[in-house]
């Protein structure tokens, strides 16, 4: 019998992927910000158009709630580059789980949920059961 179970992604970190991960952090800010001028060209179109104040005060707080989200992601995205900045080279980044099909028959042990895959520059290194701090598994 077949079974699918959960196993976490963990990049090394190596100065090649530091690289690849400011260049995508630098591409997602370039996108927001270009969604937030678009924004406040749309708000702009559409509140000339408008005919009330009660439409046009909808129209700025609804484009601003929205600016303002696009704001809030750019400030995540500046602090986790200078987090990035400050890891050491061999750290290891969680990035995603993905699923496991595993073959398990009667008779056999359980396996183990809390599997990791380590994978450096691309190609995986190590498969290996989940780290934790005691025998208990309490992390």
């Amino acid at each position: 019998m077949r079974i699918i179970k959960k196993a976490a992604v963990k990049h090394v970190l190596t100065d090649k992927m530091r690289e690849k991960m400011v260049s995508d952090f630098h591409r997602d800010q370039r996108q927001l910000n270009k969604e937030i001028e678009q924004l406040r060209f749309q708000m702009q179109k559409q509140w000339k158009t408008a005919d009330t104040g009660w439409k046009k005060t909808e129209i700025k707080e609804r484009y601003d709630k929205e600016i303002e989200k696009r704001k809030e992601k750019v400030k995540h995205s500046e602090f986790q580059l200078t987090q990035l900045e400050q890891l050491p080279p061999g750290t290891e980044i969680g990035s995603r789980e993905v699923d496991v099909i595993e073959e398990v028959a009667e008779g056999d042990e359980w396996p183990s949920q809390n599997q990791e895959i380590v994978v450096q520059d691309g190609i995986i290194t190590q498969i290996r059961n989940k780290r934790s701090d005691d025998e208990n598994g309490m992390v």
